[in-house]
């Protein structure tokens, strides 16, 4: 047999080139209990007080069960997150960076990854209008460093938004000042995350109203804004999203940027998800204004396709990342030796920092501006499919909100319920508004049974909602038409059994 490393590669290479599609399973769902059992038969998931080397056989069986009971996200059908469909070039940059193991704290320690990263954020820089089309590909200082995550990313912007109204922070601590941010009552509850972890506490999250879509009514921030300051707190900072996680709905930054402009708030742009539309000339206008803000967090991990994590924080004016974060630490960043000025760990608060560049930097000089752009646009093609067939399904889905992005929310409705109210949701009579809140939690559980779909489904407008998001390229309207097909058909069912 070859060696255990190269039997692994094999598979793994494999997966990557040939994913699962229809007719194979999107997951073949197992319990705790059933997983255990099922690991008995290679090596034991539990690691034992003295773990024995076990042997080639029984580890390759064991890999076998990783990805027979994995949820396959290359699946055409699976719609259930801000993720899907791994790009195969970054697939196998990741395992180039993880195989060179080495840090992106230090121009000795990563040479080429130093250079790729500064390469990458400029040009990411370059497409949310904070750099000019002509300024330096290559820059010692680059615009934003690369981050664990988008709720890592905006607590580094919120941290920055506090030393820029505070410079002296660093050394003296907080202020007595109570400080207020603003979120859509849509946003991301990162915002919330990082106020508890910034010492601010949950109470300085201030939710704002947002509209049916899900995005931010400027008129109520406004209003909040004031509020705020006539209670003797002092507000600091806004988080616009680009993309909410529902509805995909996007902030008009334009109008958040003038209430951020009139009392010098910093703008920080929650573009995880939505940032990508930059990529593409037909929907970077959803963006528009991105350019005036202070900060903007971008996850390639989800629209683009990057295995997880590869998330950037951009930032207008670099040279407060290390006045903010920097450790000076002498025995690592010393400024005399070779190429120092490129060293880009003491501008953040991690030191040692994974390589998450080289797959996108790899990803994206193979398919290019145009073959970036091409994958938004096919995702927004096939949410506009599916809103087209909601419409057409002569009331059996019903919108639950109109989406003009990539995630397309929805109800099932039975027959003898339709047609759905005019009014939506607020118009659903008690006894229907249980009766279809109850449905979507067993119809995802038959999928997820059976391996057909999977699909998500949460509360929006107080009602348990499809949610189908699209961005994995293989997915084809027949995908859509089969999902469809598969919610309506173990609706009819759920329904039916629970009454």
């Amino acid at each position: 047999m070859s060696r255990l490393e190269e039997e692994v590669a094999k598979r793994a290479l494999a997966y990557v080139l040939n994913p699962p599609s229809a007719p194979n399973d999107v997951v073949r769902y197992a319990s705790p209990d059933q997983l255990v059992a099922a690991f008995q038969t290679a090596t034991a998931l539990g690691l034992e007080n003295d773990v024995a080397a076990a042997d080639n056989q029984a580890l390759m069986a064991a890999v076998d069960l990783v990805v027979k009971h994995s949820i396959h996200t290359s699946h055409p059908r699976f719609l259930n997150q801000n993720f899907a469909g791994p790009d195969p070039i970054s697939v196998v940059g990741d395992w180039l960076g993880a195989a060179l193991n080495t840090t992106g704290a230090t121009y000795e320690a990563a040479p080429v990854f130093t250079l790729m990263e500064s390469a990458t954020l400029s040009k990411l820089g370059r497409l949310a209008g904070y750099l000019e089309p002509a300024a330096d590909q290559l820059p010692t200082l680059p615009p934003g460093l690369f981050c664990p995550g988008g709720s890592t990313a905006t607590l580094y912007a919120l941290q920055l938004a506090r030393h820029r109204r505070q410079p002296d922070i660093v050394t003296t601590g907080a202020s007595a000042d109570r400080l207020t941010l603003f979120v859509s009552d849509a946003g991301h509850y990162a915002a919330t995350k990082s106020a508890a972890l910034l010492g601010l506490g949950t109470n300085a999250v201030v939710k704002v109203a947002s509209d049916n879509n899900g995005a931010i009514e400027p008129a109520a921030l406004r209003e909040a804004v004031a509020r705020s300051a006539q209670a003797g707190k002092v507000p600091f900072a806004v988080i616009a999203t680009a993309g909410t996680t529902v509805t995909s709905a996007f902030d008009d930054i334009n109008a958040v940027a003038d209430i951020c402009q009139e009392h010098g708030l910093w703008l920080h742009v929650d573009g995880c998800y939505g940032g990508s539309a930059l990529f593409s000339p037909k929907h970077r206008h959803l963006l528009a204004g991105v350019e005036r803000s202070d900060s903007f967090v971008w996850n390639l991990h989800k629209m683009m396709g990057m295995t997880q994590q590869c998330t950037a924080l951009l930032v207008k004016d670099p040279t407060q990342l290390a006045a903010c974060f920097a450790g000076q630490a002498d025995y690592l960043f010393q400024p005399d030796k070779l190429y120092a000025d490129y060293d880009s760990g003491d501008r953040t608060f991690q030191c040692a920092r994974r390589i998450d560049v080289l797959k996108l930097w790899l990803s994206w000089k193979y398919h290019g501006d145009q073959g970036n752009a091409s994958r938004v646009d096919h995702a927004v093609e096939m949410a506009d499919y599916t809103r087209g067939c909601i419409a057409a399904s002569g009331g059996e889905f019903a919108a639950i909100v109109p989406g003009d992005f990539t995630n397309v929310v929805f109800a099932w409705v039975p027959s003898e319920l339709r047609p759905w109210p005019a009014e939506g949701v607020p118009g659903l009579e008690p006894a229907t508004h249980t009766r279809l809140h109850a449905l979507p939690p067993k119809i995802k559980a038959r999928m997820q049974a059976e391996g057909t779909a999977m699909v998500g489904f949460q509360p929006v407008h107080g009602l348990n909602s499809f949610r189908l998001l699209y961005m994995n390229p293989a997915v084809t309207t027949a995908d859509i038409d089969a999902v469809l097909d598969r919610i309506a058909e173990y609706g009819r069912a759920s329904d039916q059994s629970s009454r």
